[in-house]
């Protein structure tokens, strides 16, 4: 019977190592020796990059390697991982469907509530476009009445969207959307994303291709925020800068930039933190830049208008 107990536990344990997901650090993703998931944090460092295992043992094994070993191992999967991502680029390619873009938003898309209110959050694609909601509950509530609940979320990402609006000109059409100073846009959400157009025909449209004015909008939006985007490194890892040559995202209208493929992977894991970074990152620069505005403003009319009135004072008296 004991025997039976410690073989559980050892079952156990051992299932609960191989459960652990990759770090997405290495440059692997099944371990080497047993062919088992690697385990985070689990990893023998060469000069190349590091390997992951599955357990102390497999780490072991793999420490036993000679250089020239690990050095082959490691070139072997960065090939195969690189082979993996032209085949999804390819693919994603030729299936020339917009999937739309993930759900950005920090709260519940039905309560409101901070996703995490309840714990874990609940990720549900409700007819083709992801949604996050703060329990099952919110969940089924919204599959079973889209009509009801759609038009809310999306004022919620309109709202969260239009700041950075790259163009008042109908993406469609190419009209304007002022007139006379005033806002005359139709606003459409489709697949997570925030369309403004200058009229019902154009929504159709839209509608019916929106992959190709997503395409149209990330160009515009990309141009715009790369003259202000507000890290000077990567969002993943901060020890890498970025610029002109650096890999470039755009994610719901937002502009995500990164050192490599591999921290472009780990920002598609989980858009929504990522990109809630680099809004951070703006809206303190814009926090900063206003306080500026202000203290040079406020200095420059406060040296001018004293300077005057002494002057005027003085030349009077």
């Amino acid at each position: 019977m004991r025997i039976l107990f410690t073989a559980l536990a050892l079952t156990l344990a051992l299932g609960a190592a191989f459960a652990a997901a990759p770090t997405g650090d290495t440059v692997n993703t099944k371990c080497p020796v047993s062919g088992e998931p690697v385990k985070e944090g689990v990893v023998v460092s060469t000069d190349k990059g590091d390997i992951g295992v599955c357990c102390n043992k497999c780490k072991a094994a793999v420490e036993k390697w000679d250089d020239a070993k690990k050095a082959k191992y490691v070139a072997n999967a960065v090939a195969s991982q690189d082979s993996d991502d032209a085949k999804a680029d390819k693919k994603a390619t030729d299936d020339g469907k917009w999937k739309g873009e993930p759900y950005l938003l920090d709260v519940c898309a039905a309560s409101g509530r901070p996703l995490d209110v309840k714990g874990t959050p609940t990720t549900k694609v409700i007819e083709g476009r992801e949604l996050k909601f703060c329990c099952g509950g919110c969940a089924s509530a919204v599959a079973k009445d889209t009509a009801k609940w759609f038009p809310k979320i999306d004022e919620k990402i309109k709202a969260s969207q239009v700041a950075l609006y790259p163009t008042e000109k109908c993406v469609v059409s190419g009209e304007p959307l002022m007139e006379d100073g005033e806002d005359v846009a139709t606003s459409v959400v489709v697949g997570n994303r925030l369309f403004r157009v200058c009229c019902d025909m154009c929504v159709k449209k839209v509608k019916a291709d929106p992959a190709k004015y997503a395409a149209k909008l990330d160009t515009l939006a990309m141009a715009a925020q790369l003259k202000d985007y507000p890290l000077k490194a990567c969002v993943v890892n901060p020890n890498a800068e970025v610029d002109e040559d650096s890999k470039k995202l755009m994610i719901g209208g937002r502009l995500v930039q990164v050192c490599c493929k591999k921290c472009a992977r780990k920002v598609m894991s989980d858009p929504a933190k990522y990109v809630a970074q680099v809004d951070a990152a703006r809206a303190k620069a814009g926090e900063g830049k206003h306080k500026g505005d202000a203290k040079g403003e406020h200095k420059g009319a406060g040296k001018g208008e004293h300077k005057g009135e002494h002057k005027g004072e003085h030349g009077k008296g």
